[in-house]
Parts: C-alpha cells; structure tokens; sequence
C-alpha cells in the first residue's frame, strides 16, 4: 500500500489547495449567512483565517496571485457587461460628475492631512490620494443579486467607477515619471493618443467582432463562452501597453460586448454563475491572505495610519455619495447604497500601493496599513449594501404593479430546431424578470402510425428547449400534445395550461393571398384569443442593434396593447437597443404619452407617416442591418382590426429578407 502523504503547511500540493479553497467557497458564506453577514465578507475573513499568519494553510504565491487577478477581471467584466448602457448614457454626465467628486474630494482631504500633519513628501501624499480616492465594486454582486444593476443609482456608481480608478492610475503614472525626470508635454501627449486610440479600438471595433462572431457561430455555448473570456483577458493585456491597468480594460472589455449579451440570456446566466461560483471567491480568497496579524500584533503605527486610512476614505466617500443624492434626488437608502458601493478599495488601491512601496515612497507599515484598510472596507461596503438593497428592493416591490407588468404564462410551439432556440430566446426576453411563472415548450405530434415513436422524439427534442430555458434561471414546463390538427393541439394546450401569450415561428412564406401566414398560423389565430408573437427570426436576439416598433392607428383600442408596448419594451431592453416607433403622425401624441406610461424605460425616437398607407416607406428609411422590426397587429373583426394590417407580414417578408421580424396580435377580452 502507498504511504499516505505528508501533509506540508503552507499546502503545496496543488490538490490539496483546491480542495481547501473550494471547500472555503462552500462553507464560508454559509457560515456568515447565519450571523447575516454578506457571503462576500465571509470570503475574505476565511482568506485571512487560512493565510500565513494564521493558520498557515494557504500562502499568497504564485498560483493565489494569478488566481486572484483573474477573479478580478472577471469582476470588473461582470459590471461592464452588467451595466444598462441606455441608462448610463441617458445619466453619463451623474456618472461622471459622481466620478470626480468621489475621487476628487478623498483626495484633497487626504492630501491636505498627510501634508500638513503626517508630513509626508507631495509624491507621498498623491499617490495616497489617489488610492484613497479610487474604488472597486467589490459589492456589485450583492447589488445584482438583488435586482438593483439597473438602478439609476447603481448605474451612476459602476459608471464612476472607470473615472474614479482611471484617475487614480493617472496620478500614479505622473508621480512615477516625476520621480526620475519632470514629465514633458509630449509624454502626455504620447499618452493621451494612446489611450484614446485603445479605447476607440475596444469600443468601437469589439462591438463589430462581436456582432460577426454571434451572427456566423450559432448554438454554440460553449465557443460562446470562449469567445468572451478571450475579449476579457486579451483586452486587459493590452491595456497595459497603454498605460492603463488591466481592470480597465476589463471593465472597456465588458461595456463593448454588453449589447450582445442580454440580462435574461442563458449566456448572461453562465457568465455569472462561473464568477460567482469560481472566479470572484478566489479574489476574495486572495485578499484575505494579505493579512499579516503578527505585523499587526507587533506594530502600533500600522493600527493609527489604518485608522488614519479608514477615517480618510470613509469620509471622503460618504460625503460625495450623500451630496449626489441630494444634487440628484436620490433616497436616503440609496445614498448609502453608492457609499457601499464606492467604499471598498482592493484592484487599483492594490496596484498603487505596491508600487509606491518598490520605489520607495510607501514603508512596510504604510502597506500593512492599506492591507487592513482593504480588509475594512470590503466588509462595511459589502454590509451596507446588503442592508440598504434589500430596503430599495423592498420599496420596489411595494409599488403598485401596472396591468402591463402583470406575469404572463408563455407558450412556445416548437417545430423548426434551426429556429428553436431563437423562439425560446424571445420568449426569455418577455418573460417577466421577477416572475415565478414557467415558459411552456411545446411539440405538438399528428395522429397516425408509430406516432409513440415520433412523441420520444418529439420529447427528446423537448429536453433541448428546457436546458435552455432553466440555464437563464427561468422555470420550464415541456409540453406535448398529440392532435391530427396542429394549431387545434395548440389551441387546446393554450386552453388547458391557462396561457396568456403564445411565441411562435414562421418561416416567411405565404401559399395564397386569402391566407396571412398559412393554414396553421391562421387557424391558430381564429381559436385563440390570447396575445400572439409571430416571430420569422434570421438572426440571434442578442445582435439586434435597433427595434423598430410600427403602431397602426387606433390599435390602443385593443385590451391587450399596454402587455404588448410592454413585451416590446421589454425586448428593446434586453438587448440595449433604442426603440424607434413608427405612427401616423395625428396619433403621435396621444401614442407618446400611452408609450411612455408602460414600464420599462428606453430611449425612444418618434417617425411619423402622414397616412398608414406610406407605412413601407417610413420601413425603407428605418430598417438597417441588425434591426428587428414588430408589427402590432389585431385579429379580423375585433376593434383595432382594418384590412391592411393583414398584408404587412407578406410585405415584410418580400421587401427585407434577412431582417428578422415579429407580427403581434394584441389579446381580446
């Protein structure tokens, strides 16, 4: 038998070291869970209760490094692809104002004290300003789990985060170059061209690769997934080599391909549940081990400079998170929610830090200092977002729901596997994000021989659709039915699940002109009186880069147009893309103000058309590449309906091919 193993401390053996860290990112939050303490928090202290300086099982070599810095691009990637850019560009100017003042007003408190009372050299001073004044969002995951990421002032906090952190390495870039000669003018130039050069390269040229990558690689999670982490770890290299720290080209990384990856994906759901899983645990893992309690124990100028340090940032943040809730009209919860939020300093507080400490501005007590600073403020940033999220989500939910956010049950028939995922994709993207409610899949089989053997397979083919359904976190619910007539098997499936909104394909063709769709389709539209999106989808959802919404008049009149402005709404903002509507420009008005009362808010642009009869070519104008167009529509003999709503899906399909399009008939009463 083989002798069992020495056991080394710290681990060596690389086995052993996994299975530690994974069994601290099983128990840890679970523990803190029970004292109410943030998982995140749990995190870190288990780092400092297994590190060197305690019970010495882990060291902070090599391996913890590059795990650790991994987990913090994939963090900082997270809030990029996390962020609502049509908020954030609609309140780009909070966050950069936000921005400055959070950085700015730690950095003169601090660079005052250290100055006039710690007298510290002026390169001593800035560089500790700048790690003052910068931030790491170390707490997001806690704002994300909680339904807060596209909180206007969750938004503005991420969105300062590239000011305040870009800020900070600037003046560690300037007080460096000071060090061995003053910085010339064309050093700044040099630097500045650079910059820009890189970030119009990530943000304009990784948006298009991206768009090509999801259009040619289809149903592919896997190549998927690949594809991002590459994007992730080659775009934080590369900022290097521009100066800039690679948290920033992580978080640039995530902004360029947020358009592609939407909120209710299954891609969405994979990204996070590896960070939150693997990734980001290591992180936090990784900063626990920095602390040395035998320096602590030993020394008492590290305890006064951490206080000094913890005094300064709280300070400095509070105040710029409470004067932006006050200059922006934000609640008193949300107030603290941007200070924990922006309190915590880890990824370029780190960087500087060691930095200034191997060229000799920075003592070892300084850094030992920085380490308990961290460690404080990664657990009362964390804390005060839990307790503050949970009081707005709290608010949130309190408020009164509006008919057109009422929780839908969705029916997708399912028949073409080339088109499947597209419709399981649109039904995700209306589905509710707060909703129990599951997403029905359904195959209907026609009676006749071996019709057991085709139901197998129809329920196999099923098992597809349900995986991607539950991989986005939503409840499935698989159907099948079998029924000589499709659409009656549709009809009653609809009648005995209770469905309020059917998601079905079409492939664009049309038999004859009594006919709007085909035999199924339309016997389909007769038995039912349920809401129905009629979906000819070419492309993936997640590169539409326009919706373009077309309100025929009078449509209003219909019981079922708020639930369908609101899928529609709801589709535009998924995928991050502006809402252009289309209408007769004596209803523009009274369209503007139904529109603009329905639930959720995204940019919207207004073309009117003198007469719906010009309504192609108000399409010619507005249909691009990467846009997909909706049609609202109504049923013959309801009130909404006239004659002409039946050619526009024959128009649409003759005169754009390869845009993808939906027809939806509003619900009846």
């Amino acid at each position: 038998m083989a002798p069992f193993p020495e056991i080394v401390f710290p681990f060596t053996d690389p086995v052993l070291i996994v299975a530690t860290v994974m069994a601290i990112i099983l128990f840890a939050p679970q523990l803190f869970a029970r004292f109410r303490i943030p998982g995140i928090v749990g995190l870190i202290f288990a780092g400092a209760a297994v590190g060197p300086s305690a019970l010495n099982m882990l060291q902070r070599d090599s391996t913890m490094v590059l795990l650790g810095t991994i987990g913090l691009l994939y963090l900082m990637f997270g809030a990029g692809i996390s962020l609502d850019l049509n908020r954030f560009s609609k309140y780009r100017t909070r966050s950069i104002v936000f921005g400055l003042a959070s950085f700015l007003i730690p950095q003169i408190i601090t660079v005052g004290f250290t100055l006039l009372v710690l007298e510290f050299s002026l390169p001593a001073a800035l560089l500790l300003g700048s790690i003052v004044g910068s931030h790491t969002l170390v707490a997001f995951p806690i704002a994300a789990r909680l339904g807060l990421n596209k909180n206007t002032a969750v938004t503005m906090t991420v969105g300062g985060t590239i000011v305040t952190d870009s800020l900070s390495l600037a003046i560690l870039a300037g007080v460096i170059a000071t060090l061995g000669q003053a910085p010339t003018v064309g050093y700044w130039v040099s630097f500045g061209s650079m910059v820009a050069v890189f970030v119009a390269i990530v943000l304009i040229g990784l948006p298009k690769l991206g768009f090509w990558f999801f259009r040619t690689v289809r149903n592919k999670p896997e190549v998927e997934f690949a594809f991002l982490m590459t994007v992730l770890f080659a775009t934080s290299f590369a900022a290097q080599y521009v100066g800039l720290a690679p948290i920033i080209g992580a978080f640039l990384a995530g902004l360029a391909v947020n358009r592609l990856i939407p909120e209710q994906s299954t891609l969405m759901s994979r990204i996070r549940f590896t960070g939150d899983a693997l990734f980001i645990p290591f992180f936090l893992i990784s900063v626990g081990l920095l602390v040395d309690f035998r320096e602590l124990v030993k020394s008492l100028e590290i305890w006064f400079l951490a206080g000094v340090l913890i005094t300064l940032v709280c300070a400095g943040k509070l105040l710029a998170a409470k004067l932006a809730e006050r200059a922006f009209g934000y609640s008193s919860a949300e107030g603290w929610l941007i200070f924990g939020l922006s309190v915590p300093q880890a990824a370029a507080t780190l960087a500087v830090t060691l930095i200034g400490f191997e060229v000799g501005l920075f003592s070892t007590a300084m850094v030992n200092a920085v380490v308990v600073m961290i460690l404080f403020t990664c657990v009362l940033g964390p804390f005060l977002v839990e307790k503050f999220g949970r009081q707005i989500a709290r608010d949130e939910e309190a408020e009164p729901i509006e008919p057109s956010s009422a929780p839908e049950r969705i029916l997708v028939p399912l028949a073409n596997p080339k088109t499947s995922d597209y419709l399981i994709d649109m039904a995700l993207f209306i589905h509710e994000p707060t909703s129990e409610q599951p997403i029905y899949p359904l195959m209907v089989v026609s009676e006749g021989s071996n019709v057991e053997e085709r139901l197998i397979a129809k329920q196999e083919k099923l098992k597809h659709a349900v995986t991607r359904i539950t991989d986005a976190q939503v409840n499935a619910v698989p159907l099948t039915r079998i029924d000589p007539n499709t659409a009656h098997g549709i009809a009653r499936a609809v009648r005995e699940e209770g469905i309020s909104m059917i998601v079905i394909g079409w492939n664009g063709e049309v038999s004859t002109r009594e006919r709007i769709f085909g035999t199924v389709l339309d016997q389909l539209l007769d038995e039912t009186t349920q809401m129905v999106f009629v979906n000819k989808l070419d492309h993936p959802l997640n590169t539409t880069a326009r919706v373009v919404l077309a309100i025929p008049p009078f449509a209003e009149r219909g019981p079922g147009f708020f639930e369908a402005v609101h899928a529609v709404k709801l589709i535009a903002a998924r995928v991050d893309a502006g809402l252009k509507v289309i209408c007769e420009k004596r209803h523009i008005e009274h369209d503007r103000e139904l529109i603009s009362r329905t639930k959720p808010d995204v940019p919207t642009h207004y073309s009117p058309v003198e007469n719906w009869s010009d309504v192609k070519g108000a399409f010619d104008k507005a249909v691009a590449e990467h846009t997909h167009v909706i049609v609202l529509s109504a049923r013959r003999g309801s009130a909404p309906w006239f004659a002409e709503l039946d050619n526009l899906p024959r128009i649409i399909a003759e005169n754009y091919s390869g845009v993808s399009f939906s027809i939806v008939y509003l619900a009846e009463a």
